[in-house]
Order: C-alpha cells, then sequence, then structure tokens
C-alpha cells in the first residue's frame, strides 16, 4: 500500500456459495458482456466527433465566441484544445490499465476509492443524460423548423424530438458498429459543408483579406477572456468518451489512446481553422456589425455570401443532423454507464444486461430511453423555449459536471499511476495531470462564476438549481457506495477496482487497495 493512502477496513472472508449460485453467477456474467472487438479508432473518433458537433458549433457559438473574445476567439479554442490535450496525457496512460464501460467511474475509483467513485459515475450519468436530452430538444425544433420551410408542414417541435429519440434509441440498441457507420456518414457531411465554405472564402480573399490577428497574445488581454473560455472549452465536450467504448474495441490499449489524442488535434485544427475561417469572411472591421445587427445567422449570412443560399439550405439541414448524430453518442454513453453501474452493483443487476444478438446494453438502453423521452415531454408540457431555455438549462450542467469529473480523474491518474510505475513515465504519471487538474479547475471556477452567460439566469440561486441534479446524483452515489460497504462488502469491493473487466499493464487482474 502506498504510504500516504489511508487504510481502509479489510472485508470478512467471502462465505461459501450457496447452490446454485455459481451458475446464476455464469449467467450473470454472460448477459452482462459487450460485444468485444466491435469498433476500432476511426470508430471511436466518430463517436466522439458527432457528440462535439462541430457544425452546430461553428453555427451556434462562434458568434458568442467573438462577442466576448473578439478577433481573439481563434485563440479561444486553440487553447482549450491544447488543455485537453494535456488532459488526454494521463486519462490514456490510465486507459492502457485498465477498460471498463464507466470510464471516469473506473478511473477515479481505482485512484480516489469506491465512494467517490460512485459518486462520480452518477455525475457522469446524469451529466450526459442532461445533455442528450438538450441536443434531442434542439434536433427536434430545427427538424420542425426544416419540415416547415421544406414542405410547408407544420409539426410541433416536441412530436419531432420524440420520434428522433426513438429512432436514435432503435440505432444505439443495434450493434455499436452500425451507430458508428451512421454517425461517420452524417459527420462527414457536416465537415465537408464546413470546409466548402473555407474554400470559398481563402479562393475570394475574404472580406478584407486574410489577417492573423487572432493569433496576438496580445489580443487575449481582453475583459471578456473569460467568457471567452467558458465557450471555447464546452465545445470540447465528448473527447473523453473513447475510453466508455474500451470493451467493445479492438487492441484496447492502443486504440482508446489514439483515438483520444486524434480526436483532440481533430477539433482543436477544426474549431481553430473554422473559426478563424468566420472572422477572415467577415472581416475584422464588418464583424462587429454582423454581431450586432443578426449575431445566430452570422454563419448562415456569410454562407450565403460566399457559397450561395442553396448550400445555406443544405447547412441548416445537417444542422438537425449534426443534433442527432451528438444524441446518438450522448445515448451510447448514457446507456453504457447504466449497464456499467447495474453490472457492478451500484444499480440493480438488471442494469447489467445485454441484449444476446446485438450484445449492446438492454435494460440499460430502454430505462435510459424512457427517462429521456419522459424528461422531453415534461419540458414539453411547458413554456419554456426549446433553444435559448431547454438547451442551455440542460447542457450547462453537462459542461459542468464533465470539467469537474475531468479535475478528479487526473488527480486520480496521479494516485493510481504513482503506484503502478513500469510502463509510464513521470510526465505522464504526475506533471500532465497536475497541470491539467490546475487548468480545468481554474476552468470549471469560471464556467460556474459566468453562468449566468450560459444559462441567462441572473439570480445565483437560479443557477445553482441549474447544477442541482449534479449534486444530487453525487451525494446518492456516494451514500450508496457507503451502504454497500457495511451491507454488501463483497460488491463493495468490486467497487474498489471499478469493475475493471481488464487487466493492469503488468497483466495481472486488477487488485483493490484492501488487497495489494
Amino acid at each position: 500500500m502506498h504510504p500516504t493512502e489511508p487504510p481502509e477496513p479489510t472485508e470478512p472472508p467471502e462465505p461459501a456459495a450457496p447452490p446454485g449460485a455459481v451458475s446464476r453467477d455464469r449467467d450473470r456474467d454472460r448477459e452482462g458482456t459487450l460485444r468485444a472487438d466491435a469498433v476500432g479508432v476511426k470508430d471511436l473518433v466518430f463517436f466522439v466527433l458527432s457528440a462535439a458537433a462541430p457544425l452546430t458549433v461553428m453555427a451556434g457559438f462562434s458568434a458568442l465566441a467573438f462577442m466576448l473574445g473578439g478577433v481573439a476567439a481563434p485563440s479561444g479554442y486553440l487553447i482549450a484544445g491544447a488543455v485537453f490535450a494535456l488532459f488526454a496525457v494521463g486519462f490514456t496512460a490510465m486507459s492502457r490499465h485498465m477498460r471498463n464501460s464507466g470510464a471516469f467511474y473506473t478511473y477515479i475509483s481505482r485512484g480516489l476509492g469506491p465512494v467517490a467513485g460512485a459518486g462520480a459515475a452518477l455525475v457522469a450519468y446524469l451529466a450526459y443524460a442532461l445533455g442528450q436530452i438538450g441536443f434531442a430538444a434542439a434536433a427536434g425544433l430545427f427538424a420542425s423548423d426544416t419540415l416547415r420551410v421544406l414542405t410547408g408542414i407544420k409539426v410541433p417541435w416536441q412530436v419531432c424530438t420524440v420520434a428522433l429519440a426513438l429512432l436514435i434509441a432503435l440505432l444505439s440498441y443495434r450493434k455499436v458498429d452500425l451507430g458508428a457507420r451512421v454517425l461517420a456518414l452524417l459527420l462527414t457531411a457536416e465537415i465537408a459543408i464546413l470546409l466548402v465554405l473555407a474554400v470559398s472564402v481563402l479562393l475570394q480573399g475574404g472580406h478584407e483579406g486574410l489577417t492573423a490577428q487572432s493569433f496576438d497574445p496580445t489580443r487575449l488581454m481582453t475583459p471578456g477572456i473569460a467568457g471567452l473560455f467558458v465557450i471555447t472549452f464546452v465545445v470540447y465536450i465528448g473527447f473523453e468518451q473513447t475510453a466508455i467504448y474500451s470493451e467493445e474495441a479492438r487492441d484496447a490499449r492502443r486504440t482508446v489512446p489514439r483515438a483520444t489524442h486524434l480526436s483532440v488535434g481533430i477539433l482543436a485544427v477544426l474549431y481553430t481553422f473554422v473559426s478563424w475561417i468566420i472572422l477572415v469572411a467577415a472581416g475584422p472591421h464588418r464583424l462587429t456589425e454582423m454581431l450586432a445587427k443578426d449575431p445566430a445567422g452570422l454563419v448562415f449570412d456569410l454562407n450565403t455570401e460566399y457559397v450561395g443560399s442553396t448550400m445555406t439550405s443544405v447547412m441548416r439541414l445537417l444542422i438537425v443532423t449534426s443534433f442527432l448524430a451528438g444524441v446518438l453518442a450522448l445515448q451510447n454513453a448514457g446507456s453504457r454507464y447504466l449497464f456499467a453501474l447495474g453490472r457492478d452493483g451500484v444499480l440493480p443487476a438488471a442494469f447489467g444486461r445485454t441484449d444476446e444478438r446485438t450484445q449492446t446494453p438492454s435494460v440499460a438502453g430502454l430505462v435510459h430511453t424512457l427517462l429521456v423521452i419522459a424528461a422531453v415531454i415534461s419540458f414539453g408540457l411547458t413554456s419554456l423555449d426549446p433553444y435559448t431555455q431547454i438547451v442551455v438549462w440542460t447542457n450547462t450542467p453537462t459542461l459542468v459536471g464533465i470539467l469537474l469529473l475531468e479535475v478528479a480523474t487526473s488527480v486520480a491518474v496521479i494516485r493510481y499511476l504513482g503506484r503502478h510505475r513500469s510502463d509510464v513515465t513521470l510526465w505522464q504519471r504526475l506533471i500532465a495531470p497536475a497541470l491539467a487538474a490546475i487548468l480545468l479547475a481554474t476552468v470549471a471556477v469560471l464556467v460556474i462564476a459566468k453562468m449566468s452567460l450560459l444559462t441567462g439566469i441572473g439570480t445565483t440561486a437560479g443557477n445553482a438549481l441549474v447544477l442541482s441534479p449534479l449534486l444530487a446524483g453525487l451525494l446518492a452515489g456516494c451514500a450508496r457506495a457507503l451502504w454497500l460497504r457495511t451491507a454488501r462488502p463483497h460488491t463493495y469491493l468490486r467497487l474498489t477496482n471499478g469493475g475493471d473487466t481488464g487487466t493492469d499493464a503488468e497483466g495481472s487482474a486488477p487488485t483493490s487497495p484492501t488487497m495489494a
């Protein structure tokens, strides 16, 4: 045991299994197995980039980034990418030691203990579920508007949202590689439309010529820089989902790290380049006028100017598919967290079952879908605006929750890899995760302090209410683990390993601190 680690009570020896228990355990193990070797590096990258929804980010958030950071907005995206690349160093080093669809839950359990791990697991689930609810509402809204514009048919956004949520649930329930192929198609289309705009702007030279003002460090010294970082950091949420598929990935020790680094790199280049293209297309001086006139239509107006109205109609249609891709990625993430928690005893064992044919989470996927649809219907019965209120109020806790989980994971990496140094460097086990923890904690504080920029709620109590599901999940998860420690010590010991299904780098089975 590490000398600074607090001792944990020794659990009593496991009692003899009653007749039939061995066969039931074998059934449980068979039911709780995801489809192995189903996805590769490209598939994982598509899952991650789809969750990030690059077309939606550029069309929906770039104007706000420019309003807050001015011409320095592209640098804001680049800096955020550098910080997440730093986090990925320790995150991927940890992924080589363990495989579990719980990801954050597994890493935090192994590094900080099962109580913290169980709390983190429910925080992660709620963060992804809330994000999916918001994305589903946005997809329904844009689908409703697109149907009205293209066909004249008026369908309420609530109806579109429920229909799309059911479609996504069906795709998620099918084999995981089918979902990856759908995401690949949708993602390729939305990136292609952005690149068409970029090529057209470069060929025409922009409104005021090419400019490098965005990358002048002095441009970052603006009063709105904190708000800018809130926007540029939120758009990377989702890249950490590579680890969720570690049980289904081919050669996960190599696939997950490669996909993670590739995803961060692609997002950083794409966000920085396209935001710079938007600046060049508008021109630094005209940009202020365009933002004052119609910030929400900035990208669409520029696309019409440089590419044409037909391609702008295509862009509006692809916004719908962009949201859909994000919903599918979040559906997969949420159902796999419920699956991992059911398999490990934090939730009822039924959640840990998989479909015999597709080997995807069955009960977990169904329950998750019903919860999302129930939430969407509940929101739909109110007078809340689906885009300016529902989307924002559900996705803000997603951002805060994931940032805090990344801070906790960085600390867990330092503790765990400090005890398992066989194949990691000082940079991987200490320097990079320590720097990432400090930087991400700073960003989390900025996000919470500037929450009103995202939510539009002016009171502290109102913003606290938006984040309250995360606190409730944390407390519920920790309380459940503490109860298991007393009532079901053998299940608690399983939580100590974070339900890890793989082996450590040394090739040995994972061990709990109490058994080390």
